[in-house]
């Protein structure tokens, strides 16, 4: 009769054991830092990223836009002209062009294309709070 308590007491907490690895096993694989796929880019590497952009294909020397050229309504005129080409749309500014330059291989369509429109719709709203 003892043996079978000890038995039974085993069980359970083998049981629970098991149980409670399985748990922390999903948590960690939840957090995003353990298991596949690259996960969400966190909002200052989206920030971070989305600068350097900005500032490496549209303003630049030989870039659509100078430096002295980007302020908030320039940004707003682009951050439009983002959004629309994302959408396949224009606005008809001559900012519709410069967006297009994030696109080095003319493929506005691309994934790659899309998530630079993304980056760079981001640093804008967050810098020129928009």
């Amino acid at each position: 009769m003892e043996v079978e308590k000890d038995m039974k007491r085993l069980v359970v907490v083998c049981v629970l054991v098991a149980v409670g690895a399985g748990l922390f096993q999903i948590s960690l694989l939840a957090s995003g830092s353990v298991g596949p796929g690259a996960g969400k880019v966190s909002p200052r590497a989206a920030y971070s990223q989305g600068k350097a952009l900005t500032f490496d294909l549209l303003v630049c020397d030989s870039c659509p836009l100078s430096r002295g050229e980007l302020d908030g309504d320039r940004a707003r005129s682009l951050t439009a002209s983002l959004v629309a080409v994302y959408e396949g749309n224009e606005t008809g500014s001559a900012d519709d062009k410069a967006v297009t330059a994030l696109c080095s291989d003319g493929a506005v369509r691309s994934e790659d294309c899309n998530l630079k429109m993304e980056l760079v719709h981001y640093y804008l709203s967050r810098r020129f709070k928009l």
